[in-house]
């Protein structure tokens, strides 16, 4: 492993000394029993993962690196160790110690599919879909069986603009778990890229129906059906609904306000756009939509300020090189 590993490794087995060796996080019973296991046993790495998954199910992730540390230490040839060390890189969004990690779980057992699914979606954490996509094929071809590395390589065929086979794997997500909200969650979006809107729809609503707890879904059919102009009052309630699941960044009640505006409630529209704007005045998509919706109205000053702020606050554009002048 790296340095940057070593120190890691010692500054939270400082932080693990300085609280006392964990004893004022053990309050939960299995916690308590794995402790235990550990000091019964100082020399086994079983029981050192065991106190490490007893931490990751309490989400206290420094904690259980810790321990999974101690297990590598103790037996280096450890795919659980090395597996659990890389899953918690993820957890503390260190996707570059956790691709070190998981590649040593590789080594150990290159057959894995739950440590090449684990690596894609390191990879994806890092940026990086394209080289994630062999990885998660892999997985795939290993136990097709495994949802999430169908889920997963969804995204990645969809954030490299591949539609078709985006697609391709959610119908077979759909297939392997037909009764699961995520794979028909999924395979929607796919289809909404490729431009299958109808067929996108029908997959919402299941995901919908599958699990009515979710907020993604109902956001994107209310998205879809607004795009589409369709079904305005059942889309405003879908939008709503996704708000109070999840606020998140805003998206929902801005979309919920873009539907009122349409639905020739302008004034009201405009309130619910401006108040999603001000709460979140970093999402440039929201005052790009309040903008559209402040022209539409007539408010052009009021338009242009608010484009003003979207492409202030939006992405900018990275820096290029001008080409050298030819001979």
């Amino acid at each position: 492993m790296s340095g940057y590993r070593g120190l890691l490794t010692l500054m939270l087995a400082g932080v693990a000394l300085a609280l006392g060796a964990g004893c004022g996080h053990r309050e939960a019973a299995p916690l308590d029993a794995a402790w235990q296991q550990a000091q019964a046993n100082p020399n086994s790495a079983q029981a050192q993962i065991e106190l490490g998954d007893a931490y990751t199910a309490q989400d206290q992730y420094n904690e259980a690196f810790v321990h999974f540390d101690r297990a590598w230490q103790i037996d280096s040839n450890s795919f659980d160790a090395a597996f659990r060390l890389a899953r918690t890189c993820l957890r503390l969004r260190d996707p570059h110690t956790g691709l070190e990690w998981i590649d040593a779980a590789l080594e150990i057992n290159p057959q894995s599919a739950e440590a090449c699914e684990l690596k894609g979606r390191l990879l994806m954490t890092k940026g990086q879909p394209r080289p994630a996509i062999p990885v998660l094929k892999k997985a795939v071809e290993l136990d097709s069986e495994l949802l999430v590395a169908h889920l997963n390589l969804v995204t990645a065929y969809k954030s490299t603009g591949q539609p078709k086979a985006a697609t391709e794997v959610g119908a077979q997500a759909v297939a392997i778990a037909p009764e699961e909200a995520p794979a028909h969650f999924a395979y929607a979006d796919a289809l909404e890229m490729a431009g299958q809107d109808d067929l996108a729809e029908q997959h919402y609503r299941r995901a919908i129906e599958l699990d009515p707890d979710l907020a993604d879904p109902k956001l994107r059919l209310a998205l879809l059906l607004t795009r589409n102009n369709k079904f305005l009052t059942e889309a405003y309630q879908l939008a709503k609904e996704a708000q109070k699941l999840n606020p998140a960044d805003g998206t929902a009640e801005a979309t919920a306000g873009w539907i009122l505006f349409l639905s020739g409630e302008e004034r009201e529209g405009l309130k619910v756009l401006q108040n999603a704007a001000r709460s979140h005045p970093f999402n440039h998509r929201i005052w790009l939509r309040f903008a559209v919706a402040l022209k539409r109205a007539g408010y052009e000053e009021s338009a242009q300020r608010a484009a003003a702020i979207a492409m202030r606050v939006g992405p900018k554009a990275p820096a290029t090189i001008p080409p050298a002048p030819s001979e």
